[in-house]
């Protein structure tokens, strides 16, 4: 399909102020020579004003018409229920949309609806990258992530024990995590699939030890006796996280523990985890699992963003301005587009 116009919506979620392109991505676009338009205030809590969208080439437009046909909308969050109602009403079938769309959820019902419609989605979730990869959005927002979840277990930690931390993951969220707090200087083991993670870790001085294929919980039990501050950021490209945290690993941990599932799909690796909630176990242990940390650093998260949107954009559109749906990354999207 060919695309005629590339559309940066405004966030819909509470909260939510990142946005998908920062004016500096827009000035390099442009140069592609395909009209950007940028729907007014979708920069604003970025601290990025509508004239300086305008002067780096973008149209600012509302949500008051029908949205031209063959247009790409870029997005970072899946939108509201009455937002996307909204949308819906005025998108056509010629429309590709790409963002994080919650394509993992237990509900999957706004991924059917878009699929009725006739759009082609791009979630971004579901991309092969690896995480050093610069288009790789997911792995620029979870090194966020892991840096504020951080932050936020310390806050939250109310106990008299000495502060231990565990993280369990090696993705960016969870060497981000370890990476802050050793920066802290706080006693911090860190658990992996991957022998290779070890050397950079240890150099850090963080513990590292290496989680068997089979039975990682029964692995895990052995270090987590008195460790109060306890984060979660183990999962694949594609896939659901892991179940690893339940009651038996609760009864281990030090009174008024705090545990961070960076797991944000339904569920995540805690046992009692729910979306965007804290909840108070026995004991006073706390489950906290938060969607979006990086909408806590929106001007931050938005440049970090962006940069990635450039960069796949450039690659996944052609130079005659049609959608590569051959491309090596969206060979694994064939149900979504």
């Amino acid at each position: 399909m060919e695309i005629k116009q590339i559309i940066v919506f405004k966030e819909s979620r509470i909260g939510e102020g990142r946005v998908a392109l920062t004016p500096d991505a827009v000035t390099l676009l442009a140069k592609n020579d395909i009209p950007i338009l940028v729907e007014s205030d979708a920069g604003k809590l970025a601290q990025f004003t509508d004239q300086e969208y305008a002067r780096a080439g973008a149209s600012i437009f509302t949500l008051d018409a029908p949205i031209p046909t063959q247009s790409f909308i870029l997005r970072v969050k899946r939108p509201t229920k009455e937002r996307e109602t909204l949308e819906n009403s005025l998108l056509s079938d010629k429309t590709v949309m790409m963002g994080f769309l919650d394509p993992l959820k237990q509900d999957i019902s706004h991924i059917g609806r878009w699929k009725s419609l006739g759009f082609s989605l791009i979630p971004l979730e579901l991309l092969p990258l690896a995480a050093d990869d610069p288009k790789n959005a997911q792995a620029a927002m979870s090194h966020i992530a892991g840096r504020l979840a951080l932050k936020d277990a310390l806050k939250h930690y109310q106990g008299s024990h000495n502060q231990k931390v565990t993280i369990i993951g090696t993705g960016p969220a969870g060497l981000a995590a370890a990476i802050e707090a050793r920066k802290l200087n706080l006693p911090v083991q860190l658990f992996g699939r991957k022998e290779q993670y070890r050397q950079l870790v240890e150099v850090a001085g963080i513990k590292y030890f290496v989680l068997p294929e089979h039975e990682p919980r029964e692995f895990l039990r052995k270090y987590l006796s008195d460790q109060t501050i306890l984060i979660t950021a183990a999962r694949a490209i594609g896939k659901k996280a892991p179940l690893l945290i339940s009651e038996t690993e609760f009864k281990l941990l030090a009174d008024y523990s705090v545990i961070i599932d960076l797991s944000t799909g339904e569920g995540g690796s805690v046992k009692g985890s729910k979306s965007d909630q804290i909840v108070t176990i026995n004991r006073n242990i706390s489950i906290i699992n938060v969607s979006g940390y990086p909408k806590a650093e929106p001007r931050v998260a938005s440049k970090a963003f962006s940069d990635c949107m450039v960069n796949l954009l450039l690659e996944i559109i052609t130079m005659n301005k049609k959608l590569d749906s051959n491309h090596p990354l969206l060979k694994g999207l064939r149900s979504f587009i």
